[in-house]
């Protein structure tokens, strides 16, 4: 069979672009949806294995409460708290709120796991942060400071109290001294540092809360103030 020059480029063309068609494209497994602790840049769990049980949000923070799949518990969840925001008093209400209504994991030889507390916040009362502090002391959680989080001014106040707490990978928690309202101590006014030494010597004891004391001392004239971490 024979073609004309206009047939021949047709087909000429024709087979270049049945030559140039893309292949199919690799399909990828699609991401599992993860429950993201708030304020961490990467830190949590499966949203598979996450339950939602409250959530508050106010004018300058958001708090939340979750239960965990966690079969060592006789109930099978280990229920965790979030926080995230500025610490003042409508916080603190809405935080103890929902750390009071945390359900006890206990496990079957009847010991008990401390439910962990988020804490992501760079401002806040003072003054509230020492009596969070003295509450978070009396009860069974630990307070969390996780990848990408930060705990400073009254956050790292009450972190001081917690009777269990932890810091974890790239989270910080530092205590300034700067004396800038909402942010740290102010070292030449004994209406701040009377009242922190009373508070250190509550949580830690005279002995231990004196000795704290007197390192805190050391970071007064320090501009990144004091590490916790």
């Amino acid at each position: 069979m024979k073609f004309s020059m206009p047939q021949r480029f047709l087909f000429l063309v024709l087979f270049a672009l049945g030559g140039c068609v893309a292949p199919a494209a690799l399909t990828t497994q699609e991401a599992a949806p993860f429950h993201v602790v708030m304020g961490s840049n990467n830190h949590g769990y499966p949203a598979s294995q996450v339950q939602l049980v409250s959530s508050i949000q106010g004018e300058r923070f958001e708090t939340r409460q979750s239960r965990l799949r966690y079969p060592e518990c006789m109930s099978g969840y280990l229920e965790f708290v979030e926080f995230s925001g500025y610490l003042d008093s409508s916080a603190v209400a809405a935080l103890g709120g929902l750390v009071q209504n945390i359900k006890p994991c206990v496990r079957k030889n009847g010991s008990r796991v401390v439910s962990p507390v988020y804490m992501n916040s760079a401002q806040g009362d003072l003054a509230l942060g020492m009596q969070v502090g003295q509450w978070f002391k009396t009860q069974s959680i630990e307070l969390v400071v996780t990848e990408g989080q930060v705990c400073e001014s009254a956050c790292a106040v009450a972190f001081l109290g917690a009777s269990f707490k932890r810091v974890q990978a790239t989270g910080r928690a530092v205590l300034h001294f700067s004396g800038e309202l909402g942010r740290g101590f102010d070292c030449a006014r004994s209406t701040d540092m009377m009242p922190f030494k009373s508070y250190l010597m509550a949580v830690k004891g005279s002995q231990s809360g004196q000795a704290l004391y007197n390192q805190a001392l050391t970071y007064c004239r320090n501009g990144k103030g004091w590490d916790l971490s």
